[in-house]
């Protein structure tokens, strides 16, 4: 995309309060809405109101308050997530970090379309669970997030600001605090022209009219105190039902609030009273109603006042049959408002009342690529579909095609139902950029702040699309413009039409076969790298790039790929130095005397458009001191686990355990039985596999069972002996580990283990420890977060019978596919017990 073509489709996301994003970014079946959803939206015309919902992570919003006010009131309603959930656990697949961030963006996105509220996010990297807000601003940069709060503040305009966390202890998390924190020093600071004047460029200072706490009981140390306060709160019945939708807004909040799938979040409908409380923070304080003192008609705007009576007249006049007939009412609403004088409401109402009239006329304008990827100097072909189904007189005047392609035939009449179809070719200029999710194309840490230069991406939910098309049209002699962004549309034999993005990719990437390599002797492993080529006619070669110490046989090996889209896997050998020593391995394809260095990946879940990015071509390769003991492992799958991977690549066999293989006569040829995470969350078979599990272990057999939440569980006792589960953490990955057993082989046997084998952990020690356990169970570490109390459930180890029982609260779901060395020399031990 050129530049200036870029920086102006920013500004005018901008300048809507980022509206054309949310209708131009997704590529999904463009929206075909009902006549009674057009008449919801001639009402909106009315409604001239902003509310800024803020928060720190997806799925912490409160969807049904956003469907009511999107909905009922018909504000303008938006939501700030701090972050993308980059820090989250993943149900639904293995993608963790910045992958599962995607996949979260993606779920909000969904979201907002069906309870109609806008999404932003700042730059925050959610680097996992934090108890209090002064961690967190240990490592995020506070005042570059607050200049990202008032940047999305003065965009957005809002009149009221509501948090859903308190800022203390009571919101729970340290990033929830931190969200409250960052909400109340916003709301003064954009209003001030002495902060963050760089953002006067584009924008000006805003003084929102008042920030508010929406509390609930969670939010409060006992009913009492929710009582108490609740006197003192302004209350919102958000329980009500919306006859032009057919849904109660309890109902379009569950199927808000059921996107969240990658977290567990389906909800079920609501119906009835539903009432929210809100508590006074900043500004001026009402217990009455949420906007008062705001105006939010037309007479907010010099000039506007007629307009108000005339969408009042078209309201009265609407014919749901035939909504097309308040055409001309609408178009006389359109000019009116194009008289005002420029500024945030003329802008917004009138993309508003455009959208309403492509609507009303049953206006199709689609424009599909014949690929979803193409490089820089592709020719892409495009297929264009313009169809006006109403009885409106409605011309075509001209289409404007991105890149160098030229205009197509114009001035042609789109008669009623009479549509016009043709192809058209355009060429991708040689520098337009990749499309790599903005906030992920500078390296990416375990924490901190994405770093994104261009201050008009920062808010953005996701990339501008690649390109857009230009539709000019005259409606009853007045002109009307339309952008529709290129897609990619595609039959399914099962779905049917399934939409994607349009992604520009470099014309090579590189595709390593595993992100971690695990050495534990001087043997050589194979590396695979996957080649793709993205264009015609490719030849090149590929290398290794690694640390000195490290070969691989062949040094380099040549392609030749003749089409788009051909793959073709090489192999190389890679030796360990005989040391301990970590590397990162670089995958690069030299092609025509340029080097690149990208992998291609693809995110695709049912829920939510295909997403394509381009990680670094890069793995990591470890050789460490390890001994083990056993070979066969059986394996329990938990949610979104990658630890059966791991255990291959220090030389275990591994079985993964299906349905028909939960007999004792099978688990007993194992030395040892792992389950994944959550799997007592996730798996409801597990309450039928129990018995067995403990008999495996009476036998003499050896079984690791990892963390599982203490909500949601399929059965209460998860071990021989009773343990209680709490929602305790230890976020501090640094945290020091103290034995309280030295001797125990866990520590021992067949690794030696100390203190050092805790070094370089990533994210966390552990999550959701035990509490209180039987004295059978004995605690073989102990550790805290600072000024936290120890927890040393960490690893609990019990003689059931002959074998062994093991709870183990620690990451290992993190740290094992990191490649964390001493994690891999604990983790072997926990599974050698009993050799």
């Amino acid at each position: 995309m050129h530049l200036n073509f870029k920086r102006a489709v920013l500004c005018l996301c901008l300048w809507l309060g980022y509206g054309a994003v949310q209708r131009v970014c997704w590529a999904q079946m463009p929206a075909k809405p009902s006549s009674s959803k057009i008449l919801q939206d001639i009402k909106k015309l009315n409604v001239l109101g902003n509310v800024l919902y803020m928060a720190a992570h997806p799925d912490d919003e409160n969807t049904n308050f956003i469907a009511f006010m999107a909905n009922e009131k018909l504000y303008n309603t938006s939501y700030l997530a701090l972050t993308r959930g980059d820090g989250g656990q993943n149900l639904i697949g293995p993608e963790i970090r910045e992958q599962l961030g995607m996949i979260r963006t993606q779920e909000l996105l969904q979201a907002r379309r069906i309870d109609g509220g806008k999404q932003f996010f700042s730059r925050a990297n959610d680097f996992g669970f934090s108890k209090n807000p002064q961690e967190v601003f240990t490592i995020w940069e506070k005042e570059n997030l607050l200049a990202d709060a008032v940047w999305i503040i003065r965009n957005v305009k809002p009149d009221v600001i509501v948090t859903r966390f308190p800022p203390d202890s009571r919101a729970g998390h340290g990033h929830h605090s931190a969200s409250s924190i960052l909400a109340e020093e916003a709301f003064d600071a954009a209003a001030d022209p002495k902060r963050f004047p760089e953002q006067l460029k584009y924008v000006q200072p805003w003084q929102a009219k008042r920030l508010l706490w929406n509390i609930g009981m969670w939010g409060m140390l006992n009913r009492a105190e929710f009582v108490k306060n609740a006197k003192e709160c302004l209350q919102i019945d958000v329980g009500s039902y919306n006859a032009l939708l057919g849904k109660s807004y309890g109902e379009i909040s569950a199927e808000s609030r059921s996107m969240h799938k990658s977290q567990g979040f389906g909800s079920i409908g609501s119906r009835g009273i539903s009432v929210e409380y809100l508590q006074h923070t900043k500004g001026e304080k009402t217990l009455t109603d949420l906007f008062e003192g705001v105006n939010t008609s037309w007479g907010r705007v010099k000039g506007g006042e007629n307009i108000e009576t005339m969408v009042q007249t078209a309201i009265k006049e609407y014919d749901p049959a035939v909504p097309d007939a308040s055409l001309s009412s609408l178009l006389k609403i359109r000019t009116a408002i194009q008289k005002l004088p420029d500024g945030f409401w003329k802008t917004t109402k009138l993309k508003e009342v455009n959208e309403i009239l492509k609507n009303t006329l049953g206006l199709f304008l689609e424009v599909t690529a014949g690929d979803y990827a193409y490089t820089p100097g592709d020719e892409m072909t495009m297929s264009v579909e313009a169809i006006n189904r109403s009885a409106a007189n409605v011309i075509l005047q001209k289409i404007v095609f991105p890149f160098k392609s030229k205009d197509s035939v114009v001035a042609a009449p789109l008669k009623n139902n009479d549509g016009l179809s043709f192809k058209i070719k355009a060429e991708i200029p040689a520098g337009t950029e990749i499309s790599q999710p903005y906030w992920l194309r500078k390296e990416v840490g375990y924490k901190g702040l994405f770093t994104v230069d261009d201050l008009l991406e920062i808010g953005l939910p996701e990339n501008p699309p690649v390109a857009k098309v230009l539709f000019e049209l005259t409606v009853q002699g007045q002109p009307l413009q339309f952008e529709v962004p290129v897609v990619y549309k595609k039959k399914d034999p099962v779905i049917g039409e399934v939409y994607q993005p349009l992604v520009v990719t470099p014309p090579v990437y590189a595709n390593i076969d595993q992100d971690v390599y695990m050495f534990a002797d001087e043997k050589p492993k194979k590396v695979i790298v996957g080649i793709k080529v993205g264009k015609d006619n490719c030849r090149g070669e590929v290398t290794l790039e690694i640390a000195a110490g490290w070969r691989t046989v062949p040094q380099s090996i040549p392609f030749n790929l003749t089409q788009k889209g051909a793959e073709q896997s090489v192999e190389f050998q890679l030796y360990p130095p005989a040391a301990s020593q970590e590397t990162q391995i670089k995958a690069q394809a030299k092609v025509d005397g340029k080097t690149y260095d990208k992998s291609f990946a693809i995110i695709s879940y049912g829920h939510i458009p295909a997403q394509v990015f381009f990680p670094p071509a890069t793995a990591k390769a470890v050789k460490l001191d390890l001994v083990k003991k056993g070979n066969n492992i059986a394996y329990l799958i938990g949610a979104g686990d990658l630890i059966p991977e791991s255990l291959r690549q220090i030389g275990y066999s591994v079985t993964v355990l299906e349905d028909k293989d939960m007999t004792l006569d099978k688990l007993t040829q194992f030395d040892a039985v792992v389950v994944g995470v959550r799997a007592y969350n996730t798996n409801e078979r597990m309450k039928h596999y129990q018995a067995t599990l403990m008999n495996y272990v009476k036998n003499g057999g050896n079984l690791v069972i990892q963390y599982n939440t203490n909500m949601d569980l399929v059965m209460k006792d998860l071990g021989p002996y009773p343990f209680e589960l709490t929602r305790d953490r230890i976020t501090v990955e640094e945290s020091e580990v103290r034995f309280l057993m030295p001797s125990s082989p866990i520590l021992n046997s067949p690794n030696k283990i100390t203190p050092k084998d805790f070094d370089n952990w990533v994210q966390e020690r552990g999550l959701y420890f035990p509490q209180k356990w039987d004295t059978k169970y004995q605690a073989v570490i102990s550790s805290n977060d600072p000024d936290g109390p120890p927890l040393d459930g960490g690893i609990l180890v019990a003689k059931y019978g002959k074998g062994n029982y093991v709870y183990t609260s620690l990451s290992w779901f993190r740290e094992l596919p990191a490649g964390v060395p001493g994690a891999y020399r604990v983790f072997v031990n926990l599974l050698s017990l009993g050799k």
